[in-house]
């Protein structure tokens, strides 16, 4: 070990006194450097995580979720709901990010996404979900005639999205099954 290391030592010494030499020897390390970095996964896979970064959460399912919810209110009776949305959610990935200095002085930062094996095969890792915001919500139930009923439903929603009154319509069904 101590051979390998007074080795090293003298190779250090001799690159540090001939420049042409270290010269050669950090653009071979530059070389190894770039070989290695093509390794990395491809444009195409960073492409695809950065077209899911806007992805967003599946309006129908929460659609659905509302809609089991507000049927367990008291008198609400079979419910159909409407979202509108202000925004789309979207997920946000990891990166990994290497910032390097060129040979002419400039700085760069290569961005890739970190990739795990998921349930599905290779996904991004998600490190944040942001939901869609939503605007306006369209209550059709069987209880929506009934002011104590409407004023349940219309409390459990402002509170679930964070919505004023006034963007909640509750309305009663046509015909009651």
């Amino acid at each position: 070990m101590a051979d390998t290391e007074k080795t090293f030592t003298q190779l250090f010494n001799k690159l540090k006194a001939d420049k042409k030499s270290l010269f050669a020897v950090i653009l071979g390390l530059s070389g190894v450097f770039l070989i290695l970095l093509s390794e990395l996964p491809s444009v195409s896979a960073t492409e695809k995580y950065q077209a899911d970064e806007s992805q967003s959460y599946s309006e129908g399912e929460l659609c659905n979720e509302v809609e089991k919810l507000l049927t367990q209110i008291e008198g609400a009776g079979k419910v159909s709901v409407m979202l509108t949305f202000e925004t789309k959610g979207e997920k946000i990935f990891a990166r990994d990010s290497d910032e390097e200095v060129s040979l002419q002085g400039e700085n760069r930062t290569n961005q890739t996404y970190i990739i795990i094996d998921g349930n599905q095969g290779e996904e991004g890792l998600v490190i944040k979900e942001i939901y869609p915001e939503v605007r306006g919500i369209a209550v059709v139930c069987d209880g929506g005639d009934d002011p104590e009923v409407k004023s349940e439903i219309s409390a459990m929603l402002s509170a679930l999205f964070d919505i004023g009154s006034n963007r909640i319509s509750i309305a009663p069904r046509a015909e009651k099954e």
